[in-house]
């Protein structure tokens, strides 16, 4: 009976043991300033999203909307669909979370419906948003996932500011 006790309170320590040691950073939601849209980005490649660390990357992300003055206490992110070959597509960033260092950015991809009428120019939709310094704080990756939980685009955060 003993032995039993024993076994049974080897198996709870260890449990417990194996289980704080899987415990996963908590995911936090980050605010966001959404500074607006353009369909003419100039992106030519695929989707891909875009993260200014310093002054200089954030006055090229913020030139994308030439009414978006620069701020020095904010992270601006550029979240691009690509070049594509009508009008009619458009994104839409829905939410930014925090997992430890990574950015995960969810977004909305939208496409015209099947014949559909629609502007015959090549369109390049983006998106920029802004986050406060602080919610960027050493994160070293940004990942960007449509509204089916499909990774779109990932990247690397080389300078993250405190």
């Amino acid at each position: 009976m003993r032995s039993a006790c024993d076994l049974i309170a080897v198996a709870v320590l260890l449990a417990a043991c194996a289980g704080s040691s899987a415990v996963s950073p908590a995911t936090e939601r980050v605010p966001f300033t959404d500074h607006g849209t353009t369909q003419m980005s100039g992106n030519d490649a695929g989707p891909r999203v875009v993260v200014a660390t310093d002054a200089q990357s954030g006055a090229a992300l913020a030139s994308l909307l030439p009414s978006v003055p620069s701020a020095p206490d904010r992270v601006y992110i550029g979240v691009f669909a690509g070049s594509q070959r009508t009008g009619g597509y458009a994104l839409k960033v829905d939410a930014i979370e925090r997992t430890g260092d990574r950015l995960t950015v969810r977004a909305t991809f939208t496409a015209p419906a099947p014949g559909a009428l629609t502007i015959q120019v090549l369109t390049s939709p983006a998106q920029l948003v802004s986050i406060p310094n602080a919610s960027a704080a050493s994160v070293r990756e940004v990942v960007l996932v449509d509204q089916s939980g499909a990774e779109r685009a990932r990247g690397s955060v080389t300078q993250s500011r405190p």
